[in-house]
C-alpha cells in the first residue's frame, strides 16, 4: 500500500499548524482522477496522517481540517493537514474539498469526480482565466 509522506510545510506552532502529506504513487494529479480503487490509499492518508499528528503535536483528529485543493497547486495527489483555527490559503469552499467527504462522495458513487462540475475561483491575471475567456469566445 502506498504510505503518504508528511512533510512540514510552513508552521510547526500548533495554532498555524499546517501539513503536508505527498502520496508515492504517481500517476493521480487532481480530484478528477479519483475512483474507488483510491479509497484504501485516502482513508490511509487520513487515518495515519491524523494519528502522525496526534503522536508528534498532540492534536486531536477534530482539531484539524484535511483537505484537497481542486485545482491543485501542482498536479501530484497530496492533502493538506492544517489546525482547524488557521486560515490557511486555499482552505475556504472555493477550492478546499474535504477528505472525509472525499472518500464518502466515492464510496456513493464511483464516478462522482468524473461526473461532477468542479466550480473554483481564478485570479484575474491567472493565464487559465484567459485561456477559458477565449474559447468562451469561439
Amino acid at each position: 500500500m502506498d504510505m503518504p509522506v508528511l512533510t512540514l510545510s510552513v508552521s510547526a506552532q500548533l495554532d498555524d499548524l499546517y501539513l503536508i502529506a505527498i502520496c508515492h504513487r504517481r500517476g493521480i494529479k487532481s480530484l478528477r482522477d479519483l475512483t474507488p480503487e483510491h479509497l484504501p490509499l485516502l482513508r490511509n492518508i487520513l487515518w495515519e496522517g491524523q494519528e502522525a499528528i496526534l503522536q508528534r503535536y498532540q492534536v486531536r483528529a477534530d482539531r484539524l481540517r484535511v483537505f484537497l485543493h481542486y485545482l491543485p497547486s501542482y498536479y501530484h495527489l497530496h492533502v493538506h493537514f492544517t489546525a482547524l483555527g488557521f486560515e490557511a490559503p486555499g482552505a475556504g469552499v472555493e477550492r478546499a474539498h474535504l477528505l472525509a467527504e472525499v472518500i464518502e462522495n466515492l464510496e456513493h458513487d464511483p464516478e462522482h469526480y468524473q461526473r461532477r462540475t468542479l466550480t473554483f475561483a481564478l485570479r484575474a491575471d491567472d493565464p487559465l482565466l484567459t485561456l477559458l475567456q477565449e474559447a468562451q469566445k469561439s
